[in-house]
């Protein structure tokens, strides 16, 4: 969740609201209910908003309050800035700073903001332009959408399959804390030996690890 209640910047809201609705937009059809909920507001505050941002054609206008929330090509450009950059100082942070893996997207969310595109771009080739933040998501090249790695929900790949984690999810602290210890990160090959639906065991190398399937619901993988 993107908490923005306290904050009162229109630039940081617009800019927070554009990359929230890119981001879940990517899965399904992005509701006002599911974006208020990510953002930690009300529904009347995304109505506000919604207005604004038609206003300013980074959304398409909605003919029904219940009709899916869209980006302009505007929109898209805008929210595709905000993950670059957001996902650049995530790992500026960790890879140069030593933050830890858990503390890295909180701060980004807040120093995303602060910095330029041309500061965006400066950061990036300090950095050797990397393709992957450290929880594994692709840092979008440019302003260009990028073609999706084709990768899946480590909790519905089958036992026995041989795997490589390619990315988890970075929004909740305790769980990026609990895989890091695990060492349940981003290029760690192993193989999936069972799955009950409530605990997942792997084998990596000579280390066997059962971990819950709650703990690994944003754990995504690719066949090897």
């Amino acid at each position: 969740m993107v908490n923005i209640g306290a904050d009162r910047s229109p630039d940081r809201a617009r800019q927070d609201y554009v990359k929230v609705i890119y981001q879940l937009g990517q899965e399904t059809p992005v509701r006002a209910a599911e974006l208020a909920r990510h953002l930690g507001v009300t529904r009347a505050s995304v109505s506000k908003f919604k207005r604004m941002l038609e206003h300013e054609r980074l959304l398409h206008p909605s003919r029904r309050p219940t009709d899916a929330l869209r980006l302009t090509r505007k929109g898209q450009q805008l929210a595709l800035r905000m993950v670059r950059r957001h996902r650049l100082v995530e790992t500026f942070l960790h890879a140069t700073l030593r933050v830890p893996l858990e503390r890295v997207h909180d701060e980004a969310e807040r120093i995303e903001h602060a910095i330029s595109d041309d500061i965006s771009t400066r950061l990036a080739r300090f950095l050797d332009n990397p393709v992957a933040d450290p929880h594994g998501h692709r840092i979008p090249d440019g302003f260009a959408k990028q073609k999706k790695p084709a990768e899946q929900a480590l909790t519905t790949t089958a036992v026995g399959a041989k795997i490589v984690i390619t990315s988890i999810d970075d929004r909740d602290a305790h769980t990026v804390r609990k895989l890091a210890s695990l060492g349940v990160l981003p290029g760690m090959r192993a193989v999936i030996i069972s799955n009950d639906g409530e605990r997942v065991k792997l084998r990596a190398r000579r280390r066997r690890i059962a971990i819950s399937t709650a703990t690994l619901r944003g754990v995504r993988c690719m066949r090897m």
